[in-house]
């Protein structure tokens, strides 16, 4: 079968898709666009999906669309009532799924980058409202000139690091003789974007010029260059609401004094985890939007004045707490009762979500002793765990760290229990599973006061892959899940999955859902304003059979302490693989706790099996382990390598 089934597969060496590129890196909601993809291994796409639009095939008016290794185009149908903001595309080809790819959702109407407009004289001529998209060439800029009534104010912002650009731009407005009025680099907490307002006393023509700070540049420079009269903000403040509640959302930011709140619901029976929220200016037309998190914790804003001791906001513990810095050394200070032996995390959250905040707080004992303070933990904004031995009013107190304030220096701490558990991270939000094969997908956990054995399962998976259990054992901190797909599976749209891990103390099932974050900031350019609400969303689909297989026989091994049992590593060959098969473990490190070892042997030339012996004695720990091997066959210039399933290991007394 296997035979038969790789004489109809494409080249087992084909690869997965890569999007570097979208042009235009925005569009307008209500709108039709056509959108061209720029990458890598872009033959035979089928679909383009995204968060914002219906999934389309590639562009049938465009004579080979779809068939070009390194571009295609799609018209998306935006609908009117899609919420604004950074939303998400992925592209599915023959050979498989791309990984995200971030897009901007506005109000604006969208005035391409036409090209030729790198000095004053030769701007690109704009009408706002608009926003222009385009992409910087090295040792480039691009000019753009509009005109204005006298007494109009107009407001700049460009998305580039923010949507994963490596452009770090720079907006410079002159008048029509080519005399600077304004300048912009770098709003703080903005990820190296920026922000601009100006007042025209004058009517008549000016000009806005975009450029990188170094005047570096290329392909993937994009950036989408927003000109009207939203507001210039940051970060919803609140930053947060309640499951089953609704809060009064404002933002934080240069210009939030001119906006007013907007009511923000999250239903109790929503699974929904952010929520798009958008405001105006007074009197303004055009919107600036965020996304505002959705917590199971109750939320509580800072009441001024709170500086002093006396004067600390009163909060039930376990209450997620927000502020801001709104004068040069600002103190917030709240004040809660404990019980003795109560022990909660604190976790500060500026950066990471559009604040410029770097936070230093400290928890304050009844007698007015520090109990313990967050340290300076790089970009991110620093965690303690509390430990309250006895009971009382506890402080906790809030700085800027270098004494730094402003409309949009807003912080949020949550105040969460502190309780056994863990968080995993995937190693990528693309898994392309091979017909009739596997896919690895390595995971790392990290530990919160839990030590044991963790159940990885993935869910919603389409019809044609399961997944097998697998195991990351008491103490490791690291394993891999992996997805099998049968040969006839043969995707025609995404498939979103959820990879789920799974534990107990006690009666307590604990429960963790794994993020691709960390895999996705590189991805992204290392953008410090983090699309939090993406970091979940994980696809597969198929891509081309492999002419080689491996499996364990047993898939599972119960034993005791200090006990050799054997295994098989059995191997399927196709045509032509008949040299010798190395194996290695999948991580190469590590795979094993102390004690415990099976280690790899190659499968000799034109043999198909290999039978290994686990290596165990009476200090290795009791558990569930689980092992994937990675099997590679060279020939010539051809590499295949393809994964097993993961064998089972059961170390009992």
């Amino acid at each position: 079968v296997l035979s038969s089934l790789l004489l109809m597969c494409a080249n087992a060496s084909a690869q997965v898709p890569v999007v570097t590129t979208l042009r235009p890196v925005g569009v307008q909601r209500g709108q039709t666009v056509d959108l061209r993809t720029t990458g890598s291994n872009l033959a035979g796409a089928k679909q383009c999906w995204t968060s914002c639009a219906p999934a389309v095939p590639p562009l049938g008016d465009i004579e080979g669309n779809g068939n070009d290794k390194a571009t295609t185009t799609y018209r998306l149908a935006v609908p009117a009532e899609t919420p604004l903001g950074v939303h998400a595309l992925r592209v599915l080809t023959d050979n498989g799924v791309s990984r995200l790819q971030l897009l901007l959702v506005d109000d604006l109407p969208t005035a391409l980058d036409a090209g030729g407009n790198g000095s004053l004289a030769s701007a690109q001529v704009i009408n706002l409202p608009a926003a222009a998209d385009g992409v910087i060439d090295n040792l480039s800029r691009d000019f753009y000139r509009f005109s204005v009534e006298a007494g109009q104010v107009v407001n700049f912002e460009i998305w580039s690091r923010r949507l994963g650009s490596p452009l770090d731009p720079v907006l410079t407005l002159y008048d029509a003789a080519g005399n600077e009025l304004a300048y912009a680099d770098d709003t703080p907490g903005l990820s190296s974007d920026a922000q601009l307002t100006y007042t025209f006393a004058t009517s008549g023509e000016f000009l806005i010029e975009v450029r990188d700070m170094q005047f570096k540049g290329g392909g993937s420079h994009v950036y989408r260059l927003r000109m009207g009269d939203f507001p210039l903000v940051n970060v919803p403040y609140p930053a947060a609401v309640q499951r089953g509640q609704s809060a009064e959302i404002g933002f934080a930011g240069l210009q939030s004094a001119d906006t007013a709140k907007v009511s923000v619901a999250a239903p109790g029976d929503s699974t929904a985890h952010w929520l798009p929220v958008a405001i105006a200016s007074n009197g303004g037309q055009q919107l600036a939007f965020g996304q505002v998190a959705v917590s199971e914790r109750p939320q509580a804003s800072e009441q001024e004045p709170n500086d002093a001791g006396e004067q600390a906001n009163r909060v039930e513990l376990g209450t997620d707490l927000h502020g801001r810095f709104e004068t040069p050394g600002d103190v917030d200070r709240f004040v809660f009762t404990v019980t003795a032996g109560t022990k909660f995390d604190f976790v500060g959250i500026t950066r990471e979500v559009g604040s410029p905040s770097d936070l230093s707080f400290r928890i304050l004992k009844p007698d007015g002793g520090q109990l313990v303070a967050a340290e300076d933990a790089g970009t991110a904004e620093g965690q303690v765990t509390a430990t309250f031995a006895t009971a009382g009013d506890y402080v906790l107190e809030v700085r800027e760290l270098s004494g730094r304030s402003g409309p949009e220096f807003a912080w949020q701490i949550q105040v969460r229990p502190r309780t056994p558990g863990f968080e995993l991270q995937i190693s990528t939000d693309a898994l392309s599973i091979p017909q009739g094969g596997v896919l690895a997908i390595p995971v790392t956990v990290k530990r919160i006061d839990y030590g044991g054995e963790i159940l990885l399962t993935a869910t919603n998976l389409p019809d044609g892959v399961t997944c097998p259990p697998a195991y990351i054992g008491p103490g490791q901190n690291a394993g891999v899940l992996t997805l099998v797909a049968k040969p006839e599976y043969a995707a025609t749209a995404l498939a979103p999955i959820d990879i789920i891990g799974t534990a107990k103390v006690g009666d307590t099932e604990l429960t963790s859902h794994a993020s691709a974050h960390d895999a996705l900031r590189p991805h992204w350019s290392s953008l410090t304003v983090f699309p939090s609400q993406w970091e979940q969303t994980l696809a597969c689909a198929s891509s081309p059979a492999k002419p080689l297989s491996i499996r364990f026989e047993p898939a599972e091994l119960q034993f005791k302490k200090g006990e050799k049992p054997k295994v098989k590593v059995i191997a399927i060959r196709g045509e032509g693989l008949d040299e010798a098969i190395t194996l290695a473990t999948n991580p190469d490190k590590n795979a094993f706790p102390a004690n415990l070892n099976l280690p790899p042997q190659p499968i000799a030339k034109g043999q198909t099996e290999i039978e290994l012996t686990l290596d165990s004695n009476d200090k290795t720990p009791l558990g569930t382990y689980s092992v994937v091997f990675t099997a590679t066959h060279k020939k010539g210039n051809d590499t295949t390598v393809v994964s097993s399933t993961p064998l089972v290991l059961k170390v009992v007394e």
